[in-house]
């Protein structure tokens, strides 16, 4: 059976018909904060209704620990979107983005809560995020449901593979990124490395694959090892014992997977002498460090999945929020998650939900096509009948089974002197 085909006869059996217990399921899931009515009105509307005006909606970090990291993915839904409607909108009309919810973090799981009841109220046929894996994790049940579409531009956790019909995700998963970051510490001569990890999801299946890597080169992970019970808690704010028990094993380097955690485990690692050249960093906490003194983390390195932005994009992001000059990570996913679920209506003619799922696959290039890189070229191709594949900005390959990209790239970045992390190359996976 052809992916297509497959994606759909899935989605027509779990969450379609799934979405004839939506009402109550949401129910039982909200703690009876949202009716019945409400999210059997929500399924309708988000999923086979034909409806013409394409409603998105965000789910990203306006605070908590991830918080650092929505810059890039909010210009990028402002500049997909304001492209997408300068060139005649989806199906002729501008798309509306109809909600802006915050996924915060799990220290807080009431925010959550509102969030998706937020969601589910608002009716849009597509979510972007959330960026947290865990969040994800938390915020699936509901969403999904409820007939909306989630699409994350972040989430690496390996076990959101093909989690959820109602799921994709535009960004390679930590298998590749994990190999990449191995790869890149032993290419430096490295043999013995201290993993500094956030105990989560992400955390915690990043370090593992790291950890994969490292062990089938020779070399050995001498702290913060998969079962030793070191890794340490999401938000946590202090690190002189994690620091001085990673160091007492006097590792070659240290890799830190954490989200905003690496602003204080960073100069806990310079107080204790570390030689910050020797540090690797992850696609959480690569970011710029203005707050840091000039030339702490100079020689850094860190590992992003996806490709580099571009001068000219990172000018119209800048542009689109200002706010994206602070980090552009996850722009190209977020942006590419936008155009995809935009040309997907495009092509099936309607904006509601399944509509979109069943288109989504083949505009990613799954099944073959011409080449195109902006929207307005897309739906040009797609107006004439011919098929596509929507060569993204983040360098992915087209969905495969798993609703994640087929092959992805992974950037490798550097430290100048002003602690802003400086792009030195890429590699496919």
């Amino acid at each position: 059976m052809g992916r297509k085909a497959s994606f759909m006869k899935k989605f027509s059996h779990r969450a379609t018909s799934g979405l004839a217990l939506a009402a109550g399921a949401a129910l039982l899931l909200s703690g009876c904060t949202t009716s019945s009515g409400d999210s059997a009105d929500s399924a309708e509307s988000a999923t086979g209704s034909g409806e013409q005006v394409l409603k998105i909606g965000t789910l990203l970090p306006q605070t908590g620990s991830l918080e650092h990291l929505i810059y890039g993915p909010q210009a990028a839904v402002k500049l997909a979107v304001s492209e997408i409607n300068e060139a005649g909108g989806v199906l002729g009309n501008d798309i509306e983005v109809v909600v802006e919810a915050n996924e915060h973090d799990p220290t807080d799981p009431t925010i959550m809560n509102k969030s998706v009841d937020e969601i589910i109220k608002a009716k849009p046929a597509f979510v972007l995020g959330a960026m947290g894996t865990g969040n994800t994790n938390a915020a699936m049940p509901k969403v999904t449901e409820a007939g909306i579409l989630m699409g994350s531009p972040s989430n690496t956790g390996i076990a959101l593979a093909g989690v959820n019909d109602l799921y994709f995700r535009t960004i390679a998963s930590d298998i590749i990124q994990g190999r990449a970051l191995g790869n890149l510490v032993l290419q430096d001569g490295n043999t013995s490395v201290a993993v500094l990890t956030q105990n989560n999801d992400y955390g915690k299946g990043l370090r593992d694959n790291l950890q994969t890597t490292l062990e089938d080169a020779g070399a050995e992970v001498v702290y913060g090892a998969k079962g030793s019970g070191e890794e340490f808690p999401e938000a946590q704010t202090t690190f002189s014992s994690e620091v001085t028990a990673a160091l007492a094993k006097k590792p070659d380097a240290v890799a830190m997977v954490s989200y905003v955690e690496a602003k204080q485990a960073i100069p806990e690692l310079a107080a204790q002498g570390f030689d910050l050249s020797k540090l690797y960093l992850v696609d959480g906490n690569t970011v710029p460090y203005p707050e840091f003194d000039a030339g702490l983390l100079e020689g850094a390195q860190g590992t992003t999945p996806g490709r580099t932005v571009d001068a000219d994009f990172e000018k119209a992001l800048v542009a689109a929020s200002s706010d994206a000059s602070k980090s552009l990570n996850f722009a190209p996913e977020a942006y590419d998650a936008v155009m995809l679920v935009a040309l997907a209506a495009q092509k099936g003619g309607a904006a509601d939900t399944e509509t979109i799922v069943a288109n989504l696959h083949a505009v990613s290039g799954s099944e073959g096509g011409e080449t195109c890189s902006t929207f307005k070229d897309c739906a040009a191709l797609l107006d004439d009948g011919k098929d596509i594949h929507y060569e993204g900005r983040a360098g992915g390959g087209p969905l495969n089974e798993d609703n994640e990209p087929s092959t992805a790239l992974i950037g490798l970045y550097k430290y100048d002197a002003e602690n802003t992390p400086q792009p030195v190359g890429e590699i496919e996976g």
